[in-house]
């Protein structure tokens, strides 16, 4: 009978290993804040249409001859925009109200990072993917997507950059 062992003593291997885990971990939260920031600015700046003026400061009185049909959503409230921003703080939290922003990142498997961006606003799936909507479906509601268009238009740049952010946190190994 043959017996062959190997022992590895990663030693001060192992210290950096563990340092670049640290680094891994610091880069994915970092990349997380761009992402969260481009995804939620493209998406209001560019598949939105603020009709008021200034999100979140208009009643429908104020806007109603600017009111609309159009390939954009448009922000009248600005109750779902501030949702998809991810702004931490409005008056209805601050005054114990819910979080309406969806943000989480997994690691499912190694190599493999997803980013989960929504909104628990009400009305957000509706827009997004449009459908029938009141009383037995009385009213249809045409899509006018916001976020999938966000995420396409900033996949490149958020690749790259994620790209880059793990192999610098990993080059000192």
């Amino acid at each position: 009978m043959t017996q062959f062992e190997i022992r590895f003593e990663p030693g001060d291997q192992g210290k950096r290993i563990d340092q670049a885990r640290g680094r891994i971990e610091k880069a994915l939260k970092d990349w997380v804040i761009v992402a969260n920031t481009r995804i939620g600015g493209r998406a209001v700046s560019n598949y939105m249409d603020n009709v008021a003026g200034v999100s979140g400061q208009s009643t429908f009185g104020a806007i109603s001859g600017k009111l609309r049909r159009g390939p954009k959503l448009r922000i009248i409230t600005g109750r779902l925009a501030r949702s998809i921003l991810g702004s931490r703080k409005t008056f209805a939290q601050s005054m114990g109200g819910a979080v309406e922003s969806i943000e989480e990142v997994r690691t499912p498997r190694v190599g493999v990072v997803e980013l989960v961006k929504g909104s628990k606003v009400p009305y957000a799936a509706i827009h997004e993917y449009g459908g029938d909507a009141g009383r037995a479906g009385s009213v249809s509601i045409p899509r006018r997507s916001y976020l999938r268009p966000a995420l396409r238009d900033e996949t490149g740049y958020l690749t790259g950059n994620l790209r880059e952010r793990i192999q610098q946190a990993i080059s000192v190994i």
